[in-house]
């Protein structure tokens, strides 16, 4: 499986958090796994290490998220936009394996395929931001 194909597995299940009053990774996984069965394992543990990371350092991403999104809050993004960034965030801040480029535009063509004809350009713009205070 690509890259791409993972990152959209990993999208789910960052949406997914969202809807759960107490995240537990672990339980959201083996559901979505239920789902899911064709997954490889190898693909399967990069999704899930790479959703576990997002999961530990989402309170540093949900802050960047508002630092970089002048004048949007997380609490107001839309659910979907949110997921996105904070996959964008986490590749760019906390996964040195991808270049910050390559992070920008999945993150946009994920907005393409899941969010609304804005979200792309708004999402491209906060990345940018997070990018550059993030040298390669």
């Amino acid at each position: 499986m690509k890259r791409r194909d993972a990152r959209k597995h990993i999208f789910n299940l960052v949406f997914q958090t969202e809807f759960q009053e107490e995240v537990n990774a672990d339980d959201i996984i083996a559901t979505y796994n239920e789902e899911y069965k064709d997954l490889s394992e190898d693909t399967d543990g990069y999704i899930v290490r790479e959703y576990k990371d997002i999961v530990k350092n989402i309170d540093e991403i949900d802050e960047l998220i508002d630092k970089y999104s002048i004048g949007w809050r997380v609490d107001r993004l839309p659910k979907t936009d949110l997921a996105i960034l904070r996959i964008g965030i986490y590749e760019i801040i906390f996964n040195e394996d991808i270049p910050n480029g390559v992070a920008v535009n999945e993150a946009v063509e994920l907005s393409k395929s899941f969010s609304e004809d804005k979200a792309p350009s708004f999402i491209n713009a906060v990345l940018a931001k997070a990018a550059g205070s993030r040298k390669e």
